[in-house]
């Protein structure tokens, strides 16, 4: 019932296509409820494409998008872990409070429940979201991955999907993957990787890189999660991108500080 009521509020291209089919299966039965409760119909999922190429992206639509897009990372490997649930819990209360986030984290739980058209829900997502958007959507999902302190590969191979199928370079990738998880890695009998953290992968560039190069890097990085580039995101992607942008600075201060560079 509340999430009906919330979903009611204002979705607009994430109320059709792959997403808006999932969604609508997902919360049949509420949408049951609200029918009988309110003596008016539910609105349907559209399984076309019509309306999905709106030229606006509301806060609800990036919000059910992440929300599908987490479900996927969940159910990667197999098992839903409470550390990953816990962490996607606490993120979802500290960007929208106790009301929203408890209707988010019903509509995750009915999402994991589904078969997700991976293939369809990212060309849904690509098609209606900027490129600095799908960025800051990466990052939110390696979060979610590296909840546990470890991202299995079947995992890491849903994540790489993800990310070509929203046409995130490997520049990018490389970048989110360091500061989630470190560089470099060592993997023992158990599977278990072993990361290190250091500026230059945080960064998505190796210690040879020119002072030019350290420059270039951290510019083309910082403006896809300046908080001026992503002020009209949603309050999950702003508070991630902070975060972020927080550790890419830290990083090239620590590069330029090694080296000397005005």
């Amino acid at each position: 019932m509340g999430v009906w009521k919330w979903i009611l509020g204002g979705l607009g291209w994430a109320f059709y296509g792959p997403i808006g089919v999932l969604i609508g299966l997902a919360l049949g039965s509420l949408a049951d409820g609200y029918k009988s409760s309110n003596d008016k119909e539910a609105p349907k999922a559209s399984s076309g494409n019509g309306g999905s190429r709106q030229r606006f992206t509301t806060q609800n639509d990036i919000s059910v998008a992440l929300i599908v897009l987490t479900a996927a990372i969940m159910k990667a490997d197999g098992k839903v872990l409470k550390s990953e649930l816990n962490y996607v819990k606490k993120f979802l209360l500290d960007t929208f409070g106790e009301k929203k986030a408890a209707d988010l984290v019903e509509l995750l739980r009915d999402v994991l429940k589904k078969d997700i058209d991976l293939r369809g829900v990212c060309n849904q997502i690509r098609t209606n979201t900027k490129f600095d958007t799908r960025v800051n959507i990466i990052d939110f999902l390696f979060g979610v991955a590296y909840a546990d302190g470890y991202c299995s590969p079947e995992e890491e191979m849903q994540l790489n999907r993800i990310a070509r199928l929203l046409y995130v370079s490997e520049f990018y990738l490389n970048s989110i993957r360091a500061r989630h998880a470190g560089s470099g890695y060592s993997r023992s009998s158990t599977s278990h990787t072993t990361y290190t953290k250091n500026p230059y992968t945080v960064l998505g560039i190796d210690k040879s890189a020119t002072d030019e190069e350290v420059k270039k890097a951290y510019r083309k990085l910082a403006m896809k999660y300046h908080p001026d580039r992503v002020e009209t995101m949603g309050e999950e992607i702003k508070k991630n991108a902070e975060k972020q942008f927080k550790e890419i600075n830290e990083a090239y201060e620590t590069i330029k500080n090694e080296r000397g560079m005005a």
